[in-house]
């Protein structure tokens, strides 16, 4: 039997409870859960050790505790290499005081980008992106929300992305590329891991917008890679192509099927 790889716990709760939970008869988090009026339910995320295979919940008064499940995965289904690009996550949060810290991890090292995510104007449900530092080769992704317990804000849902092949198939040079965005947004660039060009700090806009810019002299290499920098200030990355990744899509459109 494999060891499994615990994300999160979903706790439905009323009042204010305090939560332990033990893996494998070792506590891996104690948390103070947020205030709740009515039964409602909430994600936990766990800390990036929570690898084993028996979890156990204690709460102060099992009387405000009506159900609780694990999410995990097993830790043979993590048998694939990727070049992890960013998280993709939807949160929830109540109110502009409250606020989440995501972490992310891989195969156990923390990457460099820890940053506050408050509500997006009147939105209390939204998305964001985390990035993974540049050449990001690994097996075991995760994310975990370092907050305080006292803020009631929650990460819904994570789902890790890597970097499409087309921004690695060899040595290749670019010239320009296109950022489809909305918000504040700066964008720093990766060359084969080392930071390539200044950051590019694209005009604030408040509608979804595509804009053009050009790549320094000399841009040549393996793996080109992007991060948004500030995440923090609302602001969202949708597309980003160059001009050899947009040629690789139009011919891959252009490419017949041949049925096998």
């Amino acid at each position: 039997m494999s060891p499994l790889v615990f994300q999160a716990i979903n706790v439905e709760y009323t009042e204010h409870p305090n939560i332990r939970i033990s893996l494998d008869g070792q506590l891996v988090r104690q948390h103070n859960l947020p205030l709740h009026e009515t039964f409602k339910s909430s994600r936990i995320t766990l800390p990036v050790d929570a690898v084993g295979f028996l979890p156990h919940v204690e709460f102060t008064d099992t009387r405000i505790l009506q159900n609780h499940s694990f999410e995990s995965i097993p830790l043979s289904s993590f048998s694939e290499q990727q070049l992890f690009h960013y998280y993709e996550v939807g949160y929830r949060t109540s109110d502009s005081s409250n606020f989440l810290t995501p972490k992310i991890y891989l195969d156990g090292d923390e990457q460099d980008q820890s940053f506050n995510i408050f509500l997006s104007g009147t939105q209390k449900v939204d998305t964001f992106r985390i990035y993974f530092d540049a050449l990001s080769y690994g097996y075991i992704p995760h994310i975990h929300n370092t907050a305080s317990a006292s803020h009631d804000a929650e990460i819904l849902w994570a789902k890790p992305v890597a970097l499409p092949p087309r921004f690695y198939r060899g040595i290749r040079t670019h010239s320009e590329f296109q950022v489809t965005y909305k918000g504040d947004v700066d964008l720093q660039w990766y060359l084969d891991g080392e930071v390539h060009g200044s950051p590019y700090y694209l005009d604030t806009v408040t509608t979804t917008t595509t804009k053009k810019q050009y790549f320094p002299s000399g841009t040549v290499g393996h793996v080109l890679q992007y991060k948004h920098m500030n995440p923090e200030a609302g602001g969202k990355v949708y597309m980003v192509e160059t001009d050899i990744t947009l040629a690789d899509i139009e011919q891959q459109a252009l490419t017949p099927q041949v049925e096998g």
